[in-house]
């Protein structure tokens, strides 16, 4: 889908690569896009598809335990490569879960096209999980997984784990890893022990469409006072467990009130309980210039996730001049530079330290307006799209048969 962090990054990758002068082509299940190289593909139209799906995702929750559900490598219908009007010389994967078939998908790709996997989740590399969290049974091939039910040896997991590795084994799959967390995360799995490669690539935004709005003009636009202390928060729901929004709200519930504004981009709504303190909720947006205006706002925006295998929101608040403050989870340790462009807590979920980076955050002024200054600066030498496209680029042309 268009949507989500990796459905972004695969467009911003897709128009960047087009920039570059490589000719490259989008395909989504859902979304809608104007773009003509930006087209739907596979989608689940007819009445037999639609049942087939109503279906399938009702067993999916019969599976499903308190952590989260596996997502299987088949669906609802065949998904052959065949289906399109040409035949590429690579194709790149993004987040496929749900959308493609991968049996008849791989089956159907000629064994001399690479294959490039971007890895935006853990699903392509377990048994089925976006997150293994603590467990490790993906280095050596699932089963008993915590996120089901019933686990067992041969359970889900296992056997979604072995239809990955028949399909994988049998094509040149290059690995690309957006974080060097997600890269290592990648090399742990057995099923990378087949890739023609595994590599890092950062992703990367275009530092012009997310560009500093002079604070008082944009707290102006939002309404906000211009003595007040700006927290931003961006995340489909304050109380997603992954995102730590629930470790933010503890955090503020304690924090003082009378000059503390929570912004927030995103779905879902702020809960009752933070009634003491100032809230504004922006809702969801795709307006480049209005997420601008939210992250210029701020005073500092806050990404407690507990897990993320990049952080691009982190890096477009970064653009925008604006200091953001982390736990050292996943792929933030790359993103965000501790004591140059935010504040970074190694003890992943730590409330105290949470609230003591929120503290620092408050009561230093100038350091905040030097981190953000530096922050821009690390998104326009290290993470632009234009970088994040040479780089495939230059794999591309590596990998193409000569």
């Amino acid at each position: 889908m268009l949507a989500g962090g990796a459905g972004i990054a695969a467009s911003r990758l897709h128009l960047a690569l087009e920039m570059g002068g490589i000719d490259s082509y989008l395909f989504f299940g859902e979304g809608s896009s104007s773009d003509p190289k930006i087209a739907p593909l596979f989608q689940n139209s007819t009445f037999f598809q639609r049942n087939r799906l109503a279906i399938k995702q009702k067993t999916k929750r019969g599976r499903e335990s308190s952590l989260g559900y596996l997502t299987s490598p088949d669906w609802v219908a065949k998904t052959p490569l065949s289906k399109l009007s040409f035949k590429p010389d690579i194709v790149n994967l993004h987040w496929v879960a749900n959308w493609l078939d991968l049996p008849s998908f791989f089956e159907s790709i000629p064994l001399e096209t690479p294959v490039v996997w971007s890895i935006h989740d853990m699903i392509p590399i377990t048994g089925g999980c976006s997150y293994s969290n603590e467990c490790n049974r993906f280095t050596v091939g699932c089963g008993i997984c915590p996120q089901l039910k019933n686990p067992s040896l041969n359970d889900y997991s296992a056997r979604y784990f072995k239809i990955k590795k028949r399909l994988y084994k049998k094509k040149k799959l290059h690995f690309v890893g957006n974080s060097e967390w997600t890269t290592d995360q990648i090399k742990k799995s057995s099923l990378s022990e087949d890739a023609a490669s595994i590599r890092t690539i950062h992703l990367g935004i275009n530092p012009r469409d997310y560009s500093p709005i002079p604070k008082t003009t944009a707290r102006d636009a939002l309404s906000i006072p211009e003595k007040k202390f700006v927290i931003g928060f961006a995340g489909v729901n304050l109380e997603e467990k992954r995102k730590g929004g629930d470790i933010l709200l503890e955090v503020l519930k304690n924090l003082n009130s009378q000059d503390v504004v929570l912004v927030s981009m995103g779905g879902g709504s702020i809960p009752n309980e933070l009634g003491h303190i100032e809230t504004i909720s922006l809702g969801a947006t795709s307006s480049k210039l209005l997420q601008s205006v939210f992250y210029s706002a701020l005073d500092v925006f806050v990404m407690p996730s507990l897990v993320e295998t990049f952080g691009l929101v982190a890096l477009e608040a970064m653009s925008c001049e604006t200091p953001t403050i982390s736990y050292t989870a996943g792929g933030l340790a790359d993103v965000v530079s501790n004591g140059e462009t935010g504040l970074v807590e190694k003890n992943i979920g730590s409330v105290e330290g949470l609230a003591q980076m929120l503290l620092w955050m408050k009561d230093h002024q100038s350091e905040r307006f030097s981190m953000g200054m530096a922050a821009r600066q690390r998104v326009i030498s290290k993470f632009t799209d234009s970088l994040m496209a040479n780089r495939y680029a230059e794999m591309y042309q590596e990998i193409l048969p000569q």
